[in-house]
């Protein structure tokens, strides 16, 4: 298996320099239906890439067909080799919930919006747990706390989030495992 796996989501990236690509990292290629072509310099690239490239076209279209057979081959990859870093080039967010819970499963997975940003950081995110599970939520850990609170948040569509008070420590209860005392969530929500 490679060190890392780059999946691009061609048809939501467009441009895209392969020579960048560096060694150890394959790249599974996704080809909307709509698109039936390629420049010239692109295929020269790819050719270059050997077998770490993989072009896998789309039949069919229906909204999100690309997306599923993403996350269909990043759970594929995942599967085969759970230490496999992967990145999903793609400026398309509706990835982000599913990479979360892959990061919070303990997997190293991102998404990134450009090539530079996909390559520009191979290493680890600090915060990924050991597979099947979060770090702990500890008590008096309180910066820890707020910054996973904060992020939970963030990460929770706007629509979705609670509204009041009550709603935010039951839902911030159940997020930490009901491992952290209430009134220390309360305290929490006042410094959100």
């Amino acid at each position: 298996m490679p060190d890392s796996v780059l999946l691009v989501d061609y048809e939501n990236i467009g441009k895209i320099d392969l020579g960048a690509i560096p060694a150890g990292v394959r790249v599974p290629f996704f080809f909307g239906a709509s698109q039936k072509s390629v420049p010239t310099e692109f295929l020269k690239a790819a050719l270059r890439l050997g077998e770490r490239f993989l072009p896998i076209d789309i039949e069919g279209q229906g909204k999100n067909a690309l997306d599923f057979h993403i996350a269909f081959y990043l759970g594929e990859y995942l599967t085969r080799a759970p230490g496999t870093s992967c990145v999903v080039l793609s400026k398309d967010k509706g990835f982000d919930p599913l990479i979360r819970h892959l990061v919070r499963r303990g997997f190293t997975v991102r998404r990134a919006n450009s090539m530079a940003e996909a390559l520009g950081s191979r290493a680890p995110p600090a915060a990924a747990a050991p597979r099947g599970q979060r770090p702990p939520a500890t008590r008096g850990d309180n910066a820890a706390l707020l910054a996973e609170a904060r992020q939970l948040l963030e990460g929770t569509q706007k629509i979705r989030r609670p509204r009041k008070r009550k709603g935010l420590v039951a839902v911030l209860h159940s997020h930490f495992s009901k491992k952290v005392p209430e009134r220390e969530l309360q305290g929490l929500v006042d410094e959100l």
